[in-house]
């Protein structure tokens, strides 16, 4: 699958890791929801740290559509409730 971080690139990623993304994505709404910034900035770092390390980087020069977008690590609150829905930014 192709995974994109914003501001960042796109990744190819084994699809053996979306547990993994699920988990914590179930987590960053838990933590959007209670306005917990620590713990939300926690998960996004985390998940942010799987992709890259798990992950293949694209090409800059090649854009290929997005299975996920992950926001950026300095997402606010604010603007990650706008890009959240119930249930994440990884649909059921």
């Amino acid at each position: 699958m192709i995974v994109r971080i914003l501001g960042d690139n796109q990744y190819v990623l084994d699809s053996k890791y979306l547990d993994k993304l699920n988990e914590l994505d179930s987590s960053l709404v838990d933590h959007l929801s209670n306005e917990e910034v620590d713990e939300f900035n926690r998960c996004l770092k985390e998940m942010i740290h799987t992709i890259r390390e798990k992950g293949t980087p694209l090409d800059p020069a090649e854009i290929r559509p997005s299975d996920l977008i992950v926001p950026s690590p300095d997402i606010t609150l604010k603007e990650a409730s706008r890009l959240f829905t119930k249930e994440g930014i990884i649909p059921d």
